[in-house]
């Protein structure tokens, strides 16, 4: 597979696991490949002293894959609370 498949099948798994986000592959102001992902609901003052942030952007898959992992445990515990939605931002 060429990497544009490979990158294309990973942001489709990410958009699998991560429904609370919406993901992007692009380039960034400089011209390198950065993934980004925004998240989807409003953030409470409560969630950012948590850690929850509204936008995670990295270079790669894989710290982008680890830094959603990290922000989806400490989102957890807000499920329980309505969380309203935010309009789909536009890609990078």
């Amino acid at each position: 597979m060429n990497p544009t498949t490979v990158a294309h099948l990973r942001l489709s798994a990410l958009r699998r696991t991560y429904t609370d986000y919406e993901l992007l592959r692009g380039r960034d102001e400089y011209g390198h490949e950065c993934w980004q992902a925004r998240l989807r609901v409003e953030i409470t003052q409560a969630m950012r002293d948590a850690g929850i942030v509204e936008v995670v952007q990295r270079s790669d898959y894989i710290s982008l894959a680890y830094e959603l992992h990290r922000q989806a445990v400490t989102l957890h515990p807000f499920r329980v609370v309505h969380l309203n939605p935010r309009p789909r931002a536009h890609a990078l």
